[in-house]
């Protein structure tokens, strides 16, 4: 039903920049989830990155869940994502798990193929293996959280009789949701019924038009909440002030995600000449075209306008917003940009 309350999530990634204290990256972001839950987000996504400090330092985002869950009350505390191919999959559902009766039952349980070729290294995980790893590692965290115990054979992982303790408070489980940056990804989404993440900073436009259009002609009677997007969103009552505040921060974020794709395309083989078109256009857009192609930048009015012309056009119910793309924006400038978003944006924007 049109008109209906949009959901609102916060997005979480750590990158450090050069100067910056990890410790005191890590106490703004716990502030700033236990203000979005005063404040009245629905939803706090913090993703699983390893190994490349620019791109983020948070390699063990459960961890910092737990510290957040024991001082919010209501917001939910999710994966976005876990990458399921490089863990133990029963570690994994012990952890999940784990945090879900901390939290007292507020995990989501997002979950990603990974696509960074320094994790794989890292992991000493073949990326040709992804695939089948996440299948299999997904399948037997379903099963971890089910009463009985797990008895998988696979080509990666395998177990007999292990009985995984504790049971998660959410049954069957903790609500999963699955990044989708394929069509591959949306039509297992699809299939699955499963809610998605999808971002304009990792597909072109004209592809999330199919791909959601595809997802909603699958599941016609699925919540507008199961659809969601991620971008970085910051607001000011000016429109310049809110872009000089984001400015850098920005740029900064383009440059390193344009700098780590390189670097894992080239570690399979890739010629720097022929770079995948959404790769060369991350590497070479303007801040004018970032703003226009991958973020929500400017007053409220603007923030608001463009939030819900994304929102009719891919019908998405859940916006997921990166308040600090690139780890820049002072942490004193992100709340305020928070408390102002709640206060004269999210009120006007439905699904």
């Amino acid at each position: 039903m049109a008109g209906q309350p949009a959901e609102f999530g916060l997005f979480f990634q750590l990158p450090q920049a050069d100067g910056q204290d990890v410790p005191q990256r890590y106490r703004d972001t716990i502030a700033q989830v236990v203000h979005g839950d005063r404040v009245g987000w629905t939803t706090a996504w913090l993703a699983e990155m390893h190994f490349v400090r620019e791109f983020s330092v948070l390699p063990s985002p459960m961890l910092a869940m737990a510290a957040i869950a024991a001082q919010t009350e209501r917001i939910r505390l999710g994966t976005g994502v876990a990458l399921l191919p490089l863990t133990d999959p029963i570690r994994a559902a012990e952890d999940a798990a784990t945090l879900d009766i901390i939290s007292n039952g507020r995990l989501d349980f997002g979950v990603g193929r990974g696509s960074i070729a320094e994790h794989f290294a890292g992991f000493n995980v073949s990326m040709a293996d992804r695939a089948g790893r996440f299948n299999e590692a997904l399948a037997v965290i379903q099963q971890a959280w089910s009463d009985g115990p797990v008895n998988f054979n696979g080509d990666h992982f395998s177990y007999r009789n292990v009985q995984v303790v504790p049971k998660p408070i959410q049954r069957p489980g903790p609500p999963l949701r699955i990044a989708a940056n394929s069509d591959e990804s949306f039509a297992r989404a699809s299939s699955d019924d499963w809610p998605v993440f999808a971002s304009p900073i990792t597909a072109f436009p004209e592809d999330l038009d199919r791909r959601f259009a595809s997802y909603h002609q699958a599941r016609p009677d699925a919540p507008p909440a199961d659809a969601g997007i991620l971008l970085p969103v910051h607001v000011h009552e000016s429109s310049e002030t809110a872009r000089e505040e984001a400015r850098a921060s920005l740029l900064s974020y383009l440059k390193v995600v344009s700098d780590t794709g390189v670097r894992s395309w080239t570690r399979r083989g890739g010629d720097l000449n022929d770079l995948p078109p959404l790769l060369a256009r991350n590497r070479d857009s303007s801040y004018e075209e970032a703003l226009d192609l991958m973020c929500a930048i400017g007053n409220p009015d603007e923030v608001t306008e463009k939030l819900n012309a994304i929102g009719r056009r891919y019908g998405v119910g859940h916006f997921i917003t990166w308040c600090n793309a690139g780890g820049v924006i002072t942490h004193d400038q992100v709340t305020r940009s928070m408390s102002l978003f709640m206060k004269e944006c999210a009120p006007n924007i439905t699904v």
